[in-house]
């Protein structure tokens, strides 16, 4: 049976829950409390569902990588990490990164931010901010469109294919500026090489005279899980200046950050 301790929203009329949903997190739970593996009967005597159903979401996690089977047994893979991990650790990441945010817009003398993928956007979870005349108006919890940024850009090129591949296919591409790349095709080439470069330079793609260079960050299991980046009124310069003057500096603060998150 389920347990009536497992957490549950606020109470909601029944045709506006999933079964199949609750059941699935419920069966996570169970791998969850230590149990090692289960057998498909197990499964449905514990959850109180047929043993049809039972089968149909081990057969499901199976198919997204959450399970594994050996024989009659089911036992979950290491997959299920990351289904919380990148949200705790952004959640952490603000803490361990301020000082390096603050050090790199000192030095550069730019706006410096951290950011994360939430859905179609990257959102700023921290940003620190030189004292200068003109700066980018862009302040923590800021949502912008993915495509059109460099931090959301690296943090795209991050995905795995599957999920790359899905987003290219509904996401909302427009032309904000003259310069944005907008067309699904043309994205999808821009990513393949920003995934290649390990970095992202963007010029008047989001606002005309704005740039960006960022890079990304990675967990210990190389899974990008935020991007670190400056953000600037272009002026005079060009993207090579931002490669020779403010590559360099992001990437050493990167290794920095991720020799952090391995010891977490």
């Amino acid at each position: 049976m389920i347990s009536p301790d497992a957490p549950h929203a606020n109470p909601q009329k029944k045709e506006e829950l999933l079964d199949s949903l609750t059941n699935g997190l419920a069966l996570l739970r169970l791998f969850a409390s230590g149990t090692g593996s289960l057998t498909m009967q197990e499964v449905a005597e514990q959850l109180d569902v047929t043993r049809a159903a039972a089968r149909r979401l081990l057969l499901t996690l199976q198919h997204n990588g959450y399970v594994a089977q050996d024989g009659r047994d089911f036992s979950i893979t290491p997959r299920v990490m990351d289904l919380g991990f990148a949200y705790f650790a952004s959640m952490d990441l603000p803490r361990l990164a301020g000082p390096y945010l603050k050090a790199l817009a000192v030095e550069a003398g730019e706006t410096c931010s951290l950011g994360v993928l939430d859905g179609e956007s990257v959102t700023l979870v921290a940003r620190e901010e030189p004292q200068q005349m003109l700066r980018v108006d862009m302040g923590v919890g800021r949502r912008m469109p993915a495509y059109a940024h460099s931090l959301g850009r690296v943090l795209l090129a991050g995905l795995d294919d599957a999920a790359l591949d899905a987003y290219l296919a509904t996401a909302q591409l427009r032309k904000l500026t003259p310069f944005t790349v907008s067309s699904r095709t043309a994205l999808a080439r821009t990513l393949r090489q920003v995934r290649s470069d390990g970095y992202c330079t963007l010029v008047s793609e989001l606002v005309d005279g704005y740039a960006g260079i960022s890079v990304p960050l990675r967990a210990a299991s190389g899974k990008v899980v935020a991007g670190l980046g400056f953000s600037m009124v272009l002026g005079s310069r060009d993207a090579a200046h931002l490669l020779r003057h403010h590559l360099p500096p992001l990437r050493r603060a990167a290794e920095e950050i991720e020799a952090l998150l391995r010891t977490r």
